[in-house]
């Protein structure tokens, strides 16, 4: 083969181009789609989406170094052998082979990952990489490295809430990011004229995002014009945004037909002019790189490669199904640690606060992040405000963005494997993150456990008001500030939900949720933030729960996944009421009140770890009383604690002496500003006393 193997220098290089090498980079990506295309048509596999036109992306990463992060697009398939040279990786995910090293056949294909080659994993939610791509860019700018993330997405993408939160992450913070665009034209069937108005260009470059597009059908120019954007964020100067105009040769995907909604004529002028191996083949014929002989047989010789690498492939192993739960969550193991330092009376509020400086001190690169966190009060409630006094730099005002708070401390998360805090105001307030939530949660599974997202995500729940409502004041919460939160949580696969009661479990908790590799919500409740510890009817500090307002100095831990059983009374206990956060207050003084007029004895379960819940503990504690209450402070449509409710019914019916009650907030939302509704609205002690009556009486 004659072909002229010299690199080529450009003004700005990352390294000596190959410019033979790319091109076979790129033409081994296109045969690889042809091949792909096939074979979803014979029927070896369910679904496939397509590439072509999009391989000038292989000159995007020959641009960047090695140590480089990219977060890929779908169409990036080019992009992924410029960066790893597996031809076997999309074969293997194609044909769902253990091999796979993207998912480990556990994805659909073209849902690029890779922790060994830093390839963040893909999403078939368009963009949903984008805000976790901001948090990576936080971290390498915190770890002070050179390196910097490159994120694709398509011009669809763009339009994404997704991305403009990467967009406002990387403009803030001028992070080391590089945002690519590729727009082929069409979003599915939609054209790109509707993504967004006038050019994206000015619109970067308006917000302090400086940017530049080019013809990604021309390869060199798309090359040189990356090298000037890495350049200029490698110098410092911020964030880049590089808009790839580029002429889509396939179809959506295999499950598209696209004659249905592009012009026989449109289709062939975009073969003709914009297929960016075609245009490359021609570059370097035109240049005595290469004669069309020797591309000829390139192709051929391509081929037949892929097609004996495909038989190989076939014959590995597929998966089965008795790995489906495997990779699923990740709760720490626990090493049983007693607590040494002197304990002193403390609010659940001085108990989190303890615990974050506990973290900043053993950790140099733990940081909190989220809305006022860094003002000289410690946000609105003052769970910061000793890391603000003692460790100034780590508590860090966020813009007023849940999605872009989550973002940041997710992908600095993934970032270097350690868990940053994400402080969400009020859990009303998460929903603009579900996304990212979601997706953070399932990254371990989806990616076989090559990646992980230690996330430490913590939020005022529940109530307005300060302290228990049977005991203190009531009002002021109103809606927006309110919801209990819980069933927004409980329901995700990969998720860890706690909910603490007492500072002493607040502390101990929010420390080992700091070593999960899975993303963990700590739901604090507001009423709780200064609240003393349960009392009686007539004023009097229950002993079994008073204990737990005695917190130790210094660091401690709790397993998560276990709850506490708590005896009020003497005896045999006649009823188990399982019960978390607010609520645990509410029926330790419903049972004390009880068990002082009638006698006996009630347990108490406090569950401190919603999810995965401690299934043991309530076993045992209807096992020994037969007779149970689940008390929630959510509104009984479909809640958490109906949840448990029914796992009782299912699965300790047989030890069951009366029908379980399930005590929850009215049906009605979350909640009215004034006391008298809000009071009416939650469950309390009172109403918890009646149930207690009448399950004791069937």
């Amino acid at each position: 083969m004659t072909v002229n193997t010299r690199a080529m220098k450009t003004e700005y290089p990352a390294k000596p181009l190959d410019i033979v090498g790319l091109y076979h980079t790129m033409l081994q990506a296109r045969v690889t789609n042809d091949l792909l295309k096939t074979r979803k048509t014979q029927g070896r596999f369910p679904f496939y989406i397509g590439c072509g036109g999009h391989e000038s992306m292989a000159a995007v990463v020959a641009a960047l170094n090695d140590d480089d992060w990219l977060a890929l697009y779908y169409r990036d398939l080019a992009a992924w052998l410029q960066r790893t040279g597996d031809p076997y990786g999309l074969l293997r995910e194609a044909y769902s082979r253990t091999t796979g090293p993207m998912g480990a056949g556990r994805n659909m294909p073209s849902h690029y990952a890779s922790k060994r080659h830093r390839i963040l994993p893909g999403f078939s939610e368009v963009a949903g990489l984008a805000p976790f791509v901001g948090g990576v860019g936080f971290s390498i700018k915190w770890h002070k490295k050179g390196e910097l993330i490159l994120c694709s997405t398509g011009d669809g993408g763009s339009a994404t809430n997704d991305f403009n939160v990467l967009f406002r992450q990387s403009a803030v913070y001028q992070l080391p990011v590089l945002m690519v665009v590729e727009d082929n034209g069409w979003a599915i069937t939609t054209p790109s004229s509707i993504q967004w108005a006038g050019s994206l260009v000015e619109w970067a470059k308006a917000g302090s995002v400086y940017a530049e597009e080019v013809d990604g059908s021309d390869v060199m120019a798309t090359y040189e014009t990356t090298c000037r954007l890495v350049a200029h964020i490698r110098s410092g100067q911020g964030p880049a945004l590089l808009h790839l105009h580029l002429g889509f040769l396939d179809p959506h995907s295999s499950s598209t037909d696209i004659r249905s909604y592009r012009k026989k004529e449109e289709i062939e002028l975009t073969a003709a002019t914009k297929d960016p191996i075609k245009n490359f083949s021609r570059w370097l014929v035109e240049h005595e790189y290469a004669q069309e002989s020797d591309l000829v047989r390139m192709r051929k010789e391509t081929r037949a490669e892929l097609e004996s690498i495909e038989q190989e492939v076939l014959k590995e192993p597929e998966p089965t199904a008795e790995r489906v739960l495997d990779h699923v969550i990740y709760v720490p193991e626990w090493y049983e640690n007693i607590p040494r330092g002197t304990k002193r009376p403390t609010t659940m509020l001085g108990a989190i606060n303890e615990a974050l400086i506990e973290l900043a001190k053993r950790d140099p690169d733990f940081f909190v992040y989220g809305q006022d966190v860094g003002s000289p009060k410690g946000g609105v409630f003052g769970a910061t405000a000793m890391l603000v006094s003692q460790f100034p730099q780590r508590a860090i005002s966020s813009p007023l963005n849940e999605q872009l708070i989550v973002g940041i401390a997710a992908g600095a998360g993934m970032h270097d494997g350690k868990a940053r805090c994400a402080e969400i105001q009020f859990v009303d307030y998460h929903q603009s993150a579900t996304q990212t939530i979601r997706l953070a949660a399932r990254i371990p599974y989806q990616s076989y456990g090559d990646w992980s997202v230690p996330l430490l995500m913590r939020a005022k729940s529940g109530s307005g008001g300060g302290g228990p409502i049977s005991s203190s004041s009531a009002g002021g919460g109103a809606y927006g500030h309110s919801n209990a939160g819980e069933h927004w949580f409980t329901t995700i696969p990969g998720m860890i939900t706690v909910c603490p009661a007492t500072p002493f479990d607040a502390k101990g908790l929010l420390l080992e949720s700091a070593r999960a590799k899975s993303p963990v919500m700590f739901l604090e409740r507001g009423r709780l933030y200064r609240s003393e510890p349960p009392k009686d009817s007539e004023g009097n500090s229950i002993p079994a729960m008073a204990e737990y307002w005695q917190v130790p100095e210094g660091y401690y831990t709790l397993p998560l996944g276990k709850a506490r059983r708590l005896r009020i009374g003497e005896g045999l206990s006649g009823i188990a009421i399982i019960a978390w956060g607010t609520m645990v207050l509410e029926a330790c003084s419903a049972a004390a009140n009880v068990v002082k007029s009638e006698g006996g004895a009630i347990e108490i379960v406090d569950l401190r770890t919603l999810m995965p819940f401690d299934q043991e503990a309530i076993t045992a504690a209807v096992k020994e009383t037969n007779r149970v209450i689940v008390v929630t402070e959510e509104t009984d449509h479909t809640s958490f604690g109906r949840h448990i409710h029914s796992w009782i019914v299912e699965h300790c019916f047989y030890d069951l002496d009366g029908t379980p009650i399930l005590i929850s907030a009215l049906a009605a939302p979350a909640a009215p500003y004034n006391a008298a509704e809000e009071t009416a609205l939650y469950p309390s002690a009172k109403m918890i006393e009646e149930k207690i009556g009448t399950l004791l009486v069937e």
